[in-house]
C-alpha cells in the first residue's frame, strides 16, 4: 500500500508469488508507480492548474505508463533473485488531481465509488471470473459458488506489455473512494461496504473493514483504503447538473454507474460561444455529440430545423458511417457538449465489449424510432397525394445519385 497525499496518489496492491515473492511484488509495485508520478508530478500540477482535455489525456498517459513502469520493475527483480521468480502482483490506483480523480487498475484489486448514500463498483477485475461475467456466462452473485474466483487473467510481473485500464471521473464533496484487494470483496458484498465505509472518519472505517473481512473468514491479507473528497474547486451543482444530463441520454441508458463513468471518461468535453458552428454542412462527421448545457440549433438551407437542449444528442449516424454532415449546428448562447467520436466507439468493441453491446443496442433502438417515425409521416403524406390525385414523387437514394452517369 502506497500513501502519498503530497501528490494525490493512492495505491493498493496484492502480491502473488508465496509469502516472500508476494510480499515483494507488492512493494514493487506500490513503489514503481509512485516513483513514475513523483518524477512527472509536472503534469499533474499542469493538468490541476490549467484541466485542459489534452493535459487530462496527459494525465491518463502518464498513470498508464506507470503501471508498465512497475510492471517492467516486478519482471527485473524476478530476473536478479531467483528466488523471487515468478512473483506478481495486481494494483489499484488512484490519483487526484484538479477536481478529477484518475484510476488505473490490474488484476482484482478494486475501486468503489461511494456517493449520496450509494455504492458502485468502479473498476472490472481482469479474472476469470468476471470474465464470464462480461461474457453474460454467469451473474456477479454466483461467485461464491464458482470454485476458480481467485484466478487473475492480468497481473503486474507478467511477461510481455500488460496494460491497466484506465479511466478518470468528476469528484463531488463528500464522495469516498474505497481501494481494497480481494481479500475484502471476496467475502464482503457490496452493500456491507457501504455499511461500514458511508460514514465516519476514514481510517475507523478501513480498520472496520479490515475486521468485518477477517470476522467473515476471509482467506488471503486484507488491505483497504478509504480516502474522501473533503472539497472541490469546482461548482458541485454544476457537476450534478452535467452528471443529470449525461446520465438521461437515450445512448446511455441501461449502463451500470462503473459503465457511464467509463464511457464518460473517453469522451471529449468542448465548449462553445454564442453563434460559434458546432459543426458545417458538408464536413465528414466525426461522432455523436451530447449536450450538457446551453443550446444548440441544426440549421439547413438557413433555416433552423431543430433545436437540442441539455440531456439530449444528435450525429448518432456518424458512429456508424463515415459520410458528410447534411446540416449545420451552431451553439445558442455558450453551450457545453461532449464529443463521443467514431473511432473511439469502435475501440469500445475490444476493451468493453459488454458495454458496446449496450450502447448498440440503444443506437439501434433510437435509429428504429426515428425509421418509424419518418415512416408514418410518409403514410400521411401518400395519403394526402392520393386523396388530391396527384403522383407521388420519387425520392432517389444518396447510392443512387452517385450512380448517376
Amino acid at each position: 500500500m502506497s500513501f502519498a497525499p503530497d501528490i494525490g496518489l493512492f495505491v493498493v496492491a496484492d502480491g502473488m508469488g508465496g509469502h516472500t515473492g508476494g510480499d515483494e511484488a507488492s512493494r514493487q509495485a506500490c513503489r514503481a508507480v509512485e516513483d513514475h508520478v513523483r518524477g512527472r508530478s509536472a503534469t499533474v500540477s499542469g493538468y490541476s492548474r490549467t484541466p485542459t482535455p489534452l493535459a487530462r489525456r496527459e494525465v491518463l498517459r502518464m498513470l498508464r505508463d506507470a503501471s508498465r513502469a512497475a510492471n517492467e520493475r516486478i519482471i527485473l527483480e524476478g530476473d536478479l533473485h531467483p528466488d523471487l521468480s515468478g512473483m506478481g502482483s495486481t494494483m489499484v490506483a488512484v490519483l487526484a488531481a484538479g477536481d478529477r480523480a484518475f484510476v488505473a487498475n490490474v488484476g482484482d484489486s478494486r475501486v468503489y465509488l461511494i456517493r449520496d448514500g450509494g455504492i458502485a463498483l468502479l473498476t472490472e477485475d481482469h479474472s476469470l471470473f468476471f470474465e464470464l461475467v462480461r461474457q453474460g456466462r454467469l451473474s456477479r452473485a454466483s461467485a461464491a459458488r464458482f470454485p476458480y474466483k481467485n484466478v487473475v487473467t492480468r497481473a503486474l510481473g507478467m511477461r510481455g506489455t500488460i496494460e491497466a485500464d484506465c479511466f478518470d471521473l468528476e469528484l463531488l464533496p463528500g464522495d469516498r473512494l474505497v481501494l481494497c484487494t480481494d481479500g475484502l470483496h471476496g467475502v464482503l458484498d457490496d452493500e456491507a461496504v457501504l455499511g461500514i465505509a458511508g460514514a465516519g472518519a476514514v481510517q475507523v472505517a478501513a480498520d472496520a473493514l479490515v475486521a468485518a473481512a477477517n470476522e467473515a473468514g476471509g482467506p488471503d491479507n486484507v488491505t483497504v483504503m478509504v480516502v474522501e473528497v473533503v472539497r472541490i474547486e469546482g461548482d458541485p451543482e454544476a457537476v450534478r447538473v452535467r452528471n443529470e444530463a449525461t446520465r438521461s441520454l437515450a445512448m446511455f441508458q441501461g449502463l451500470s454507474t462503473a459503465e457511464w463513468v467509463r464511457v464518460q471518461s473517453i469522451c471529449q468535453p468542448r465548449t462553445f460561444r454564442n453563434g460559434e458552428e458546432v459543426f458545417r454542412e458538408g464536413e465528414t462527421g466525426d461522432g455523436l455529440y451530447g449536450v450538457l448545457s446551453g443550446q444548440i440549433e441544426v440549421w439547413r438551407d438557413a433555416k433552423p430545423i431543430q433545436a437540442f437542449g441539455p440531456g439530449t444528442h444528435f450525429g448518432e449516424l456518424s458512429l456508424v458511417e463515415e459520410m458528410p454532415r447534411l446540416a449545420t449546428a451552431v451553439s445558442r448562447g455558450a453551450s457545453e457538449v461532449f464529443v463521443l467520436p467514431r473511432r473511439t466507439f469502435e475501440s469500445l468493441f475490444r476493451q468493453w465489449p459488454q458495454t458496446s453491446a449496450k450502447l448498440l443496442r440503444n443506437l439501434l433502438l433510437i435509429l428504429s424510432r426515428r425509421l418509424r417515425n419518418t415512416n408514418d409521416e410518409l403514410v400521411v403524406l401518400k395519403a394526402n397525394y392520393d386523396a388530391e390525385r396527384l403522383d407521388v414523387p420519387q425520392v432517389l437514394s444518396a447510392d443512387d445519385l452517385e450512380e448517376e452517369p
